[in-house]
């Protein structure tokens, strides 16, 4: 049975993307995972290294929990109200445990069969902060799984449409990912567009209709009749990604993280700023295979 893991620090934007979770679980027929990690107080930058006693670790321990099962009942009561998807209702279960988060994942993905992870942005820069993190930074680059983030505008409608956005950098990548995507969507029966977004300053009917040909091989390599595919023209990546969204009904807005991609672009400074105030919907991010 698959598993859907969505990570919390118990705030409200995570609890959201929990919920969040649950309905995607039920969706993909998958199992939700809840899962809070926390650093060992070894872990924890000078001075406060020093003299954490046995007590404190079984408080911390205790505190994480307890609040876990508080929010497995939360969403075990919400499970109730939602039409189950063709009888089937996951089964919920939490997990709390000391140590890196990259590494948490990790083990639990050793002994589960992981579908994705998901997890919720912050308020203050949203994807910003979250992907600024150590512990997130870790886990885009290392983890061999699907990362689903979650806005706190994001809302609980069936997923029918996913847009995977390519800068045609890396082709193998991208077609891995999609075949990837494909294969973990297929119980949603969601449509693909794939597109991607022409930065040259002058356009030319040429590269558009070598962008063109470019995604129409994609879409004949996975051979998916609910593929198709759409360039855009615009030097503002973020807002046109944004604008598609809107204008094409987009659930999901998926890319591959690699070297030289504009998602590695995206996610640095005002680019992400920019990009998640527009973005409601999540960003599902697949990682290269190197």
């Amino acid at each position: 049975m698959k598993t859907v893991i969505a990570l919390t620090d118990f705030s409200p934007n995570a609890t959201h993307a929990a919920h969040f979770a649950l309905k995607l679980a039920m969706s993909l027929k998958a199992n939700l995972l809840l899962c809070n990690a926390y650093l060992l107080p070894s872990e924890i930058p000078s001075p406060y290294t020093v003299g954490w006693p046995v007590e404190e670790y079984d408080m911390l321990s205790e505190e994480s929990t307890n609040m876990l099962n508080l929010l497995k009942s939360q969403l075990e009561t919400w499970r109730g109200t939602l039409r189950e998807e063709n009888g089937f209702s996951p089964q919920i279960s939490v997990n709390s445990s000391f140590g890196n988060l990259c590494s948490v994942i990790k083990f639990l993905s050793s002994t589960n069969n992981v579908a994705m992870i998901v997890a919720g942005t912050h308020d203050k820069d949203r994807l910003n902060t979250f992907l600024q993190g150590n512990n997130m930074k870790s886990m885009v680059n290392n983890l061999d799984l699907p990362l689903l983030l979650v806005p706190p505008a994001a809302g609980f409608d069936d997923i029918r449409r996913i847009a995977f956005a390519t800068d045609l950098t890396s082709t193998k990548d991208d077609i891995e990912a999609i075949e990837s995507l494909t294969k973990l969507i297929e119980p949603l029966n969601a449509e693909i567009l794939l597109t991607t977004v022409d930065e040259h300053d002058n356009y030319f009917a040429l590269n558009e209709r070598f962008m063109q040909e470019i995604l129409n091989a994609m879409a004949l390599k996975n051979r998916n009749e609910l593929l198709s595919t759409k360039i855009l023209r615009s030097k503002e990546i973020e807002n046109e990604l944004a604008t598609l969204c809107v204008e094409e009904h987009v659930d999901i807005l998926a890319m591959v993280h690699h070297h030289f991609s504009f998602l590695k672009r995206l996610f640095k400074g005002s680019h992400t700023l920019e990009m998640t105030k527009n973005v409601n919907v999540p960003i599902l991010i697949f990682n290269a295979r190197v």
